[in-house]
């Protein structure tokens, strides 16, 4: 590990009162260099903290500039909206994964490119349903 990738997970870890949310952004980034390595997957994507929309924020919320689950696509040299939309679908649909987003503070969800303007963010508790009602 890098000594900026350490002092930046410090970092977050200190302003979000626990290592679980670093511990799930470590485990998701690693998953993904292994697939791209491997050659499963065509794109290498980078999981972060970022700020999430505030009109997307829900008892759980963290504060809104550490609220967003962010997913950039690396190399994202000809990406289409649809790889866009098929990553966001596959983590959408995963619904004990959002709730567990949600439990961690994240109300946003951003899959992106690196250096393209696509992109798109959703709003997390539009995605489960928690005790039969959405939260509100």
């Amino acid at each position: 590990m890098k000594i900026i990738d350490f002092i930046n997970n410090l970092l977050n870890s200190l302003l979000d009162g626990s290592f679980e949310r670093m511990k799930i952004i470590s485990a998701m980034n690693q998953s993904f260099k292994e697939y791209f390595y491997s050659g499963e997957i065509n794109r290498l994507c980078k999981v972060s903290i970022t700020a999430g929309n505030t009109e997307y924020s829900h008892e759980m919320s963290a504060i809104f500039f550490r609220s967003g689950f962010k997913i950039s696509i690396e190399n994202d040299n000809g990406l289409k909206d649809s790889e866009v939309r098929e990553i966001s679908q596959y983590i959408l649909s995963n619904k004990a994964f959002i709730r567990q987003l949600m439990s961690l503070g994240f109300d946003t969800l951003i899959i992106t490119g690196k250096t393209s303007a696509k992109g798109m963010q959703y709003c997390l508790k539009n995605y489960t349903q928690i005790g039969g009602f959405s939260l509100e």
